[in-house]
Formats: structure tokens, C-alpha cells, sequence
């Protein structure tokens, strides 16, 4: 076994190195939330029930099967991967895009994308698409969704009725994204014949996108299995939140995900997605009256869990070699 960072023997220890680090950084941002937190903040921590948190972590893993099933979905029949696998490649992208700074996330993830399905660039990038997209339309319809039922409890029937478009507007949109992408991609691989290197990227990215076109069931439940993922999201916040003392409602709920969703994107951070996620949320949560440093601190807190809950779904794979055996297809 050679001690060159540029030899195969050498990269899984690099990795488990690199993975160790990354949680040690959230043990860190943990410690440091905790220690500015406020006295009655510090109080709710160490009052936490350890049976709802368990629960909440659990409830939290089980969730990425939903991902898992859509993950399949959006891929022909014959390149499904095995289940297990899909589960633990959902948690492994999602543990990635919290703890990679600056949204190096999404590279890593779509690297990973290309490793586990064994394609191109340009086909696993068309399939990383599809999951983004189909995520980012249930967020969407749910945050929305949410911020109607506030708005309507507040006694703002028109903003409540404004929201309810957007929701519907903005989730017909993202959906449909993907189908109406395929054939301009197509055109464009027509026009760029000549060119043979751009051509088979653009036909690879067609290939990955064909699903979304020829199989619109598969499509729709992909969707729905996205759907299904934010009401395992949502129960585990429910427990994780109760066990911290706090009982948010579900439309709160909704509104303060989309909310960290949103401003984790806008606001890259060299910590991943913590602080950009935890101030989105906890400004989500003072609709309902929840202080903005009380909310930040739980969050915190919850935001560790979740991330570890994923981080321990995708650890067989974030672990596993690169040199497994699986080439990309040509």
C-alpha cells in the first residue's frame, strides 16, 4: 500500500480521514451554538426528551426510502440500482449538500450520481436535474401551501388565496420543466452534429431525461415519492421540535423548511448549509411567535440530528471505494 495521495491504496483512508472531519465540524458548530445560546435555550437542551429524539432521527432515516423509490423511478427499468442502495445514495446527497461548504454539495453529489449509475457526466447531470427538480416542486408546494393556511388564520383571505395560486403555479411549472427540456435538448444534439464530443453529451443528457417524457406514471410517482419524503420530514420535525419543548404547527413547519431551503441556496456558507439554514428556519418559525434566537438554537440543534440521521443512511456509500468495479457507460 503506497502513502501517495495519488495512488488507488490511498484513497480510502483519504476518505474516511476527509468523512471524520466533516463530522467533528458539525460536533464543533454544535458545541458553539450551544455556548451562545440563551440561558432558558440552554435549559430546553438539556431538558430534551432522548426517547422523541430518537425518534425523530429514526422517523427521519426512514424518510430517504421514499427518496430512494423516486430515485428509481426516474431512472428506464433496466438501470434501477438495488434499493438499499438507492437509500443509502439518497442519504449520502443529502449529508453531502449540508456539510460541503459553498454548495460544493452539488458537484459532490452529482459525482456521486455518476459513480452509483455508472454513466456520464451528462446523463447523471440530466438525472441529478430530475431529483432537484421533483424536490424543490414538493418544497415548494408545501411551504406555499403552508404560508396560505397562516395567511388565512391571520385573517388575510386574499394573500391566502395569492399564496394558493403560487403554489399551484409554481408546482405545474417545476414539474413540468423536465418534459418541455427533452425535446429542445434533442434539437440542440441535432444541430450540434458536426460537433461529436457535444453532440454525445447532449444526446446523454436527453437519455437521462427521457423518463420525464415517455413515462409520465413513472414521472408522477416519482413526484409523489418526493411528497411522501417531506411527510416522513415533517413527522420527524414534529419529534425532534417536541422533544426540545417546542410544538410548532405543520403549516409553520412547511413555511419555516422552505424558508432554511431558500436561504441556504442564496447564502453559501463555508460551514455547508449551517447558519444559512438555521436563520431561514427560525424566520419561518417567528410567524408563529417563536423568538428568533430561541428558534436559530433549536434548529440548530435539530439541523445536527438530521444531518447525522443522513449522514448514517449514506455512510455504506460515502465509506465504500471509488474503484468499484462500475465504469460509465459510453
Amino acid at each position: 500500500m503506497t502513502t501517495s495521495a495519488g495512488e488507488p491504496g490511498a484513497r480510502p483512508l483519504l476518505r474516511r480521514v476527509a468523512l471524520t472531519l466533516l463530522w467533528l465540524v458539525l460536533l464543533v458548530l454544535l458545541v458553539r451554538q450551544v455556548a451562545h445560546a440563551p440561558a432558558d435555550v440552554l435549559g430546553r437542551l438539556s431538558s430534551a426528551r432522548p426517547e422523541l429524539l430518537a425518534a425523530g432521527v429514526a422517523v427521519y432515516a426512514l424518510g430517504f426510502a421514499a427518496r430512494a423509490a423516486r430515485l428509481n423511478l426516474l431512472l428506464p427499468p433496466g438501470d434501477r440500482i438495488p434499493f438499499g442502495r438507492a437509500w443509502a445514495v439518497s442519504g449520502a446527497t443529502t449529508f453531502l449538500l449540508q456539510v460541503l461548504p459553498f454548495r460544493g454539495g452539488e458537484v459532490a453529489s452529482w459525482a456521486l450520481y455518476r459513480r452509483v449509475l455508472g454513466t456520464g457526466w451528462a446523463r447523471a447531470g440530466a438525472v441529478f436535474v430530475l431529483v432537484k427538480t421533483l424536490d424543490s416542486a414538493a418544497f415548494l408546494l408545501a411551504g406555499l401551501g403552508g404560508a396560505a393556511v397562516l395567511a388565512a388564520r391571520s385573517g388575510v383571505p386574499v394573500l391566502g388565496g395569492a399564496t394558493a395560486a403560487a403554489v399551484g403555479a409554481g408546482t405545474v411549472l417545476l414539474v413540468l420543466l423536465p418534459r418541455l427540456g427533452g425535446p429542445a435538448v434533442e434539437a440542440l444534439g441535432r444541430r450540434f452534429a458536426a460537433r461529436p464530443r457535444l453532440a454525445r453529451g447532449l444526446a446523454e443528457l436527453a437519455e437521462g431525461l427521457r423518463v420525464a417524457r415517455e413515462a409520465p406514471r413513472a414521472y408522477l410517482l416519482a413526484f409523489a415519492g418526493a411528497v411522501a419524503f417531506l411527510a416522513f420530514h415533517f413527522a420527524a420535525l414534529a419529534l425532534l421540535f417536541g422533544a426540545l419543548g417546542l410544538a410548532p404547527s405543520l403549516p409553520a413547519l412547511a413555511v419555516a423548511s422552505l424558508a432554511s431551503v431558500l436561504s441556504a441556496a442564496v447564502l453559501p456558507s463555508p460551514a455547508g448549509t449551517f447558519g444559512p439554514m438555521e436563520s431561514g428556519f427560525a424566520a419561518g418559525l417567528a410567524m408563529e411567535g417563536v423568538p428568533l434566537a430561541l428558534g436559530a438554537t433549536v434548529t440548530g440543534a435539530v439541523h445536527l440530528l438530521t444531518t447525522l440521521a443522513c449522514g448514517v443512511v449514506g455512510l455504506p456509500l460515502l465509506l465504500k471505494r471509488g474503484e468499484n468495479g462500475v465504469s460509465p457507460r459510453s
